[in-house]
């Protein structure tokens, strides 16, 4: 099978299943530049993640997947940036753009398995990350302690500052509040 076909066949599995394997709580996001991005040397999509429990209930997060050379699906893991302010500890978003910004032990390369890895253990990935921060391997600067963690992550959400650092308010957060009113 080639490796083209073999990125579209798992991307297509993913967006078929993505909504009942996370139960509601992901979804792969269409853009207009996705046919172009798909053509190209790299393969890109974006997918939000929407905890429905934990501290980051009610939140929605936009997460890109890139990978960048097509011909290296599935050996290689994608990189996966979180593109929404977020208080976390294992994601950092003041980090560069060429690399994830995401610190789960799945993508780093030791680890990654083409036969056991692809778009979906990603997701799952991200999810475990919302309901279970790993303060031992904090990527982030702002989120390094778990101390008032819960209230922080609150601030952060609501548009808060903490450390210096203004986040800007979750859209997901906004959104509920919006339909609450109504």
């Amino acid at each position: 099978m080639g490796t083209t076909h073999r990125i579209t066949k798992d991307f297509h599995r993913l967006a078929r299943t993505i909504e009942s394997f996370s139960d509601g709580q992901a979804k792969v996001i269409l853009g207009d530049d996705d046919e172009k991005d798909r053509t190209e040397t790299f393969f890109r999509f974006e997918v939000d993640i929407m905890p429905n429990g934990g501290p980051y209930q009610g939140g929605s997060f936009r997460f890109e997947f890139c990978v960048e050379k097509e011909c290296q699906w599935p050996r290689e893991p994608p990189i996966i940036r979180c593109l929404t302010d977020i208080y976390h500890p294992n994601i950092d978003h003041l980090d560069r753009d060429d690399c994830s910004n995401v610190c789960v032990s799945v993508l780093d390369r030791d680890v990654w398995s083409a036969d056991q890895c692809d778009f979906e253990t990603c997701v799952q990935a991200l999810l475990f990350l919302f309901y279970q921060p790993n303060f031992d391997d904090a990527l982030s600067p702002v989120c390094c302690s778990d101390e008032h963690f819960q209230e922080l992550v609150q601030i952060s959400l609501k548009g808060g500052t903490i450390d210096g650092f203004q986040f800007r308010p979750n859209k997901g957060r906004i959104n509920n509040i919006l339909e609450e009113i109504t």
